[in-house]
């Protein structure tokens, strides 16, 4: 009976992590290394770019995300996650972003954009 229990629970597992890693997919529409266009599994799009003085991550108006528009950047190191409802935009008027790491979500995958 005990094994019979430890199987159930384990295809369970199986199903729920297969589930899960089904349901959290993005669909990248675009990335040309300093741009990333994606589209969350809740339909609704992002995008997110990278220059040396500017870098922003921007939520579209469609589909029925609740996430936020998360944004990070690379200057002379990592600085901390910044997001807004609907779009963050960061400067640098030194000029130092190198990288940022966009969002949809605080959970959601991260995407990362290099200046060229």
């Amino acid at each position: 009976m005990g094994k019979r229990i430890a199987t159930v629970l384990g295809a369970t597992a199986a199903a729920l992590m297969l589930t899960t890693t089904t349901a959290s997919a993005d669909t990248i529409i675009t990335d040309d290394g300093n741009f990333i266009y994606w589209q969350r599994n809740c339909n609704t799009s992002y995008a997110g770019t990278v220059s040396k003085t500017k870098a922003t991550t921007a939520k579209g108006n469609d589909g029925s995300c609740a996430g936020h528009a998360w944004l990070r950047v690379l200057g002379d190191s990592w600085g901390d996650w910044k997001h807004g409802a609907t779009s963050k935009t960061l400067t640098s008027p030194s000029g130092k972003f190198r990288k940022a790491q966009h969002k949809g979500c605080a959970d959601c995958t991260v995407y990362t954009t290099e200046v060229k």
